[in-house]
């Protein structure tokens, strides 16, 4: 139901420097409390009449209290007309109204890209600066109970004064008890978590009681996440709260609190949360490029920013010829002389350190698209969720083991070859060395690296790592043979830095994969209560 001007009819929507509501046609202010007056029947709803719009692409929903002409989905960045219907939505208990009016959002996102080299000249224009949607994020807010009770603890503080290291340790008796409020998560599947905490956090103590005025002329996105899916952490972080809430009122010591989360739990009395569901300020702004969308988003209420920014691959190679050029022009007028063996070896060093590079990249790229640590999205199963979860640790286990395995070979390997140095004068020990251990890591990355390619979309990294493990073998057979010729050091120099060019190449690539996202699909997303 739009809310009509009392002058002239018209439109009016929530206008932020004013934080009052606005008539699009006659400029007519009125403040919200106006407004909540003249309508306490609706108030006093435990729903409210919204217009529901369906991306026909991704199945993303968005309600505005009022029929708008929509033509683009913020999250798929589709642009084609919406479905809509008529339909009662939950009536929030709290809101937070934007503080941030769109003008300001656009200068802050801006000043932003100017610390980014290499921008999409797309991403500047001001046709997509124009994008920037408003919209209202479900958000669930808990409160956990701690009853009233006697508690006998035991605390330690560790400082330093002067010359002296100080540790005390403390018995604290208190009594104590209350509610820990204020734990949100948001409680949209649409809405990712790593993007909720990057924009986090939302100052709660600025809310007020909901009203359709708020979000008079804004979006407001679709509860779909149940309340047990933050029930664990919710628990945990109020307990953690409890804790150190005695900590900071006994002086700023440190509690000891049980190791056992059970042991925590019966000694806290913490049994249960209450929640209820608020709506947040979001500013979203989405660039689509071929089948993947990359997203900035503002907090509506503190104005900090999550950025997804890609590459523009043909500025980067622009300006890295022309750094290339300038510092050969400066190294070749330099009266300086390097062995060739020398040149060879070092290229093989700075390739390792670029695959290394690479593979961290796409270990970035394997967690969030498998939505590891994203709770909030009901797409995927916890089971599913958990297994991953469970997978990566026990592979961090087996890293651990293997990696001390691998540094003790590695040591071997450079005792070996130190201990031979000694004998043998010819000067080639040091670069079959190196290419014998940039080798190893190089197979070690290519073994982890095609582990999280499998569950990733795009699928060709093991390519230059693989040309990695052929240069350096090459390498190390040129190192073992000790040919007399400088040029085949010559060669296995370029042929590195040609490596080091195809994971140059990848790493932009993948960079921008990882600054963008698949295009979403809420298509088969169930509802709140899903319990499946």
């Amino acid at each position: 139901m739009a809310i009509k001007c009392p002058s002239c009819g018209g439109h009016m929507a929530f206008n932020v420097p004013n934080q009052a509501l606005k008539c699009g046609h006659c400029d007519t202010d009125m403040q919200i409390e106006e407004y909540d007056l003249s309508n306490i029947a609706e108030a006093d709803k435990d729903t409210y009449t919204v217009t529901v719009y369906k991306c026909p692409n991704c199945g993303a929903e968005l309600s505005a209290p009022d029929d708008q002409t929509v033509a683009y989905c913020s999250y798929c960045g589709g642009e084609s007309n919406l479905t809509m219907k008529q339909e009662e939505a939950i009536r929030p208990a709290r809101i937070i109204p934007f503080k941030i009016s769109k003008e300001n959002a656009v200068k802050t996102y801006e000043d932003a890209l100017r610390s980014y080299r290499y921008v999409p000249k797309e991403l500047k224009e001001g046709k997509h600066l124009n994008s920037f949607r408003g919209i209202y994020i479900p958000y669930l807010t808990y409160e956990v109970d701690i009853p009233d009770n006697t508690f006998k603890l035991k605390a330690t503080k560790s400082y330093s004064s002067r010359d002296w290291n100080y540790h005390e340790e403390y018995d604290i008796d208190a009594e104590i008890g209350g509610t820990v409020k204020g734990i949100s998560f948001d409680a949209s599947s649409s809405f990712d978590d790593s993007i909720a905490r990057e924009i986090a956090p939302f100052d709660t103590t600025e809310d007020e009681d909901f009203k359709e005025a708020y979000i008079a002329g804004f979006y407001s996105d679709k509860l779909t996440t149940p309340p047990e899916t933050y029930g664990d952490i919710v628990e945990e972080t109020a307990i953690d709260a409890f804790y150190r809430g005695i900590g900071e009122r006994a002086g700023y010591v440190d509690v000891i609190a049980p190791k056992d989360y059970s042991e925590k739990k019966r000694q806290t009395g913490v049994d249960g949360y209450r929640h209820r569901v608020d709506l947040f300020p979001v500013w979203f702004l989405t660039w689509k490029n071929k089948g993947r969308v990359a997203y900035s988003v503002m907090n509506g209420q503190t104005g900090k920013l999550s950025m997804d920014v890609p590459v523009d691959k043909k500025a980067f190679f622009r300006v890295s010829v022309i750094a290339t050029v300038i510092l050969f022009v400066i190294f070749s007028l330099m009266p300086m002389f390097i062995l060739p063996k020398t040149i060879s070896w070092i290229a093989a060093i700075f390739l390792m350190i670029s695959s290394i590079a690479f593979s961290s990249e796409i270990s970035k790229i394997y967690y969030r698209e498998n939505h590891i640590y994203n709770l909030g999205n009901v797409n995927v199963t916890k089971e599913k969720q958990n297994k991953e979860k469970k997978t990566a640790t026990s592979t961090g286990r087996k890293k651990g083991i293997l990696g001390k395995l691998f540094g003790l070979i590695l040591f071997a390997i450079v005792a070996f070859f130190v201990i031979t140095k000694i004998f043998d004068n010819s000067g080639n020990i040091i670069i079959v060395a190196v290419y014998t251990i940039t080798l190893l890591i190089q197979i070690r990355l290519f073994i982890k690296t095609t582990g999280r390619v499998a569950k990733i979309e795009k699928k060709t990294a093991f390519i230059p790592m693989l040309i990695g493990i052929i240069v350096l073998g090459l390498g190390l057979l040129i190192g073992i043979k000790n040919p007399v010729y400088d040029y085949w050091y010559y060669g296995m120099a370029i042929l590195c830095l040609l490596g080091m060019l195809a994971n140059m190449i990848s790493m932009i690539n993948y960079l921008n994969y990882l600054t963008t996202r698949p295009v979403p699909d809420f298509f088969r997303r169930e509802g709140a209560y899903h319990g499946k």
